[in-house]
């Protein structure tokens, strides 16, 4: 146990004792995890903790919060340098329901263009999500990738300036990735960096434990739900009857077939009805009915009559 406590420390320095653990209890070992935290601490495997900066906001409710996959997404810019000092930029795109990294492109410069090339690439792999969030940023409300997004409607869910707690999901993964990959690792070159960026993000996906996850892959975490959700948007595309209103006017039509009760309205779709659809319900016969004698008559000139009700 204490040589598979040390393989896994050497094999992942910043992890600490908790995630250790779980690794033994996954590969079948029977251990508690106050042993592990002992032998952990005995033989000075305990990772150094580093300090962070508080921040205001901490804990807040972030906006549009994701409910399944596909839902939300986040993407945000990451840079680093490579040995003889040329800037690498990383784009780093999240699924926040399910924590997985969708991708990490790396390149010395990222334009609009390759960001809405990347897109294209993951929305073809994965489908399309019905929010992307990120920050203000001059690489996210530029005007090709506007346009873009309006094509395929998808919906853009920018955050707050100064709330970088609102996208909590990609900073989150941005954070992993600097301290356990990019802190840990020297790049000679783009094709170097791309290669371990990318051994770093299927590790991500398939092996490493997620906190916020019950301690499971985000790739193990959303087989999962889809096995116990199989009819969630999620997991099947949506109804195009979904995909040709925007959901406020979709609101609305709902609301227009409900009265206040939460019952059927009593004119259905009054506002966009058909000829086949009565303004108005149909009324019930009364015992009194007005007759005109003829269709051009004074209200003065009708007469009222008793007739049989036709209901009865």
């Amino acid at each position: 146990m204490i040589e598979a406590l040390k393989t896994h420390s050497q094999q992942h320095p910043r992890e600490g004792s908790r995630k250790a653990g779980e690794a033994l209890r996954r590969a079948g070992t029977c251990v508690n995890h106050k042993k592990v935290e002992r032998l952990w601490r005995e033989h000075g495997l305990t990772v150094p903790v580093r300090r962070r900066q508080r921040r205001r906001g901490k804990g807040l409710e972030r906006p549009l919060r994701p409910l399944y996959p596909n839902h939300v997404w986040a993407y945000d810019f990451m840079e680093d340098a490579c040995v003889g000092g040329r800037k690498l930029r990383i784009l780093t795109i999240v699924d926040e329901f399910t924590r997985e990294s969708m991708e990490t492109y790396v390149d010395y410069s990222i334009p609009a263009a390759k960001v809405i090339e990347v897109l294209e690439f993951l929305f073809l792999l994965h489908g399309c999500p019905e929010y992307l969030r990120s920050d203000n940023g001059p690489e996210f409300i530029a005007t090709a990738i506007q346009e873009w997004l309006a094509r395929q409607q998808i919906q853009t869910a920018y955050i707050e300036p100064g709330k970088p707690w609102q996208n909590g999901v990609n900073e989150s993964f941005n954070s992993r990735l600097r301290d356990e990959c990019l802190n840990l690792e020297l790049f000679y070159g783009l094709s170097e960096a791309r290669w371990t960026i990318e051994n770093y993000r299927q590790y991500f996906n398939e092996e490493r434990l997620h906190g916020a996850l019950d301690y499971v892959p985000p790739a193990e975490f959303k087989q999962q739900w889809r096995a116990v959700h199989p009819m969630a948007p999620g997991a099947l595309p949506p109804d195009p009857r979904d995909l040709t209103l925007p959901a406020s006017k979709q609101k609305q039509e709902t609301e227009s077939r409900t009265g206040p009760g939460g019952g059927p309205a009593s004119a259905p779709m009054v506002g966009q009805r058909s000829g086949c659809v009565p303004a108005e319900p149909y009324p019930l016969a009364d015992r009194h009915r007005v007759i005109e004698r003829q269709q051009k008559t004074r209200d003065s000139e009708k007469i009222v009559v008793e007739v049989g009700n036709p209901n009865n």
